[in-house]
């Protein structure tokens, strides 16, 4: 297992980056001003003596520089706890993420696996003190600013664990998750910016014999098509000529899915939402490559390191189902505004280019809903622990959907 990451925060730093932070936003990720409402303040100040994991959505990259802005309007510094892997990503071409990370409060969990060092700093730290964490409830960056992936269930399981730990230490008292909407809106016209975007889509992934219809949202749809049907045939998936956008998307997320659970020896799930299924075999993939590998024979870390390679593949293919989670015929067409026409752009993108860039000022709006004390389903959770922990999580997920939903 990839090694731990535990916080080291500095004061120092703290302080140096509060008072960089509106330029170090406009320069890396294009914010311009984040918005926060005073009963949203409110709301957040009102746990600061009691432990508190703030769970907001995460539509963007944006989304840390976002808390860290809210933790300075709150008067009260925030941990952060973040995949492992990104501490490792390169910062301006340098390996100094992980450094400027902890010193901010950040610290590392592998996902998927039994991270105990994680697992044991989160427990003690809203077990023992009045500390705030934040932890991103989908787990992964969903490029939509109002839809809401389904959300890890660890994030109650947190709570739970501490509470556990607390009533042993005869010491329980109230542990509260709050909610939180983020929501970026462009701060100018980006019509613009959406016709050449789409133009670079089209010389990319079109025939030059192409005849693309003259629609925005056509254009989308058309070009959507287009690189499906491009992965159909990569895939050697037959798809009926007269299907709609979404069936063939629902098809080749099901073949893919399938394929990775059988070499995978996973059972099947059809019945499952394709992010859990994505999770488990997540999960199963970094099972294997962080295997403990110092007791193995000379041989087996070689036998063992070509398997890992084989199921390093299968991250691409990963990635491409979370990608397309979210993308629905239908989706700007329900509310065809710039941001919705950008965030399938984005997408796009992704999977052509393999990165997207932010195309114009943002403006970033923070909405806080009513705290929920984690402390009230603590008998029930005694009593059924997995339902009470789904159900909980199930709640948290659908308040900060509203929250979203709710925002301008």
């Amino acid at each position: 297992m990839l090694d731990f990451k535990p916080p080291n925060e500095n004061r120092v730093f703290i302080g140096t980056v509060k008072l960089m932070l509106p330029l170090l936003m406009r320069l890396s990720q294009r914010v311009q001003h984040v918005e926060i409402d005073r009963l949203s303040l409110n709301r957040l100040k009102s746990t600061d003596e009691f432990p508190t994991i703030l769970v907001p959505n995460h539509p963007s990259r944006a989304d840390p520089h976002v808390m860290f802005a809210v933790s300075n309007r709150g008067g009260k510094p925030f941990r952060y706890m973040c995949a492992r892997e990104t501490f490792d990503r390169k910062l301006a071409g340098m390996k100094c993420r992980g450094f400027f990370m902890t010193r901010l409060g950040s610290y590392s969990v592998v996902r998927g696996a039994v991270d105990r060092d994680s697992f044991r700093l989160t427990r003690a730290m809203l077990a023992q003190g009045a500390q705030k964490l934040v932890v991103f409830g989908e787990g992964e960056i969903s490029h939509q600013n109002e839809t809401i992936m389904p959300f890890e269930s660890g994030v109650a399981q947190f709570g739970f664990w501490a509470l556990h730990d607390m009533e042993r230490a005869d010491n329980l008292k109230p542990l509260y998750l709050l909610p939180i909407g983020i929501k970026y809106i462009y701060k100018k016209d980006m019509w613009g910016e959406i016709e050449q975007a789409l133009t670079n889509l089209e010389n990319s992934v079109l025939p030059e014999d192409a005849e693309p219809p003259t629609d925005l949202y056509d254009r989308v749809k058309y070009v959507g098509g287009s690189l499906l049907g491009t992965l159909a045939r990569e895939y050697r998936l037959r798809i009926n000529e007269g299907s709609s956008l979404n069936e063939r998307i629902e098809l080749m997320r099901e073949h893919i899915l399938s394929q990775m659970e059988s070499f995978m020896e996973l059972a099947p799930q059809p019945d499952w939402h394709p992010l859990r299924r994505v999770r488990a075999i997540q999960n199963r993939i970094d099972g294997e490559i962080y295997r403990e590998v110092e007791e193995m024979t000379e041989y087996e870390r070689g036998v063992h390191a070509q398997r890992v390679d084989k199921f390093r593949q299968f991250y691409t293919d990963l990635r491409r189902i979370v990608n397309s989670i979210a993308i629905y015929e239908g989706y700007i067409g329900e509310n065809p505004s710039q941001e919705r026409f950008l965030e399938v752009i984005t997408r796009l993108e992704v999977e052509v280019f393999g990165r997207s860039k932010v195309k114009g000022p943002l403006d970033a709006f923070v909405r806080i809903g009513d705290p929920k004390n984690l402390l009230a389903f603590y008998d029930a959770y005694k009593k059924e622990k997995r339902q009470t922990t789904q159900q909980v999580t199930l709640e948290l997920e659908t308040e900060v959907q509203k929250i979203v939903a709710d925002m301008p």
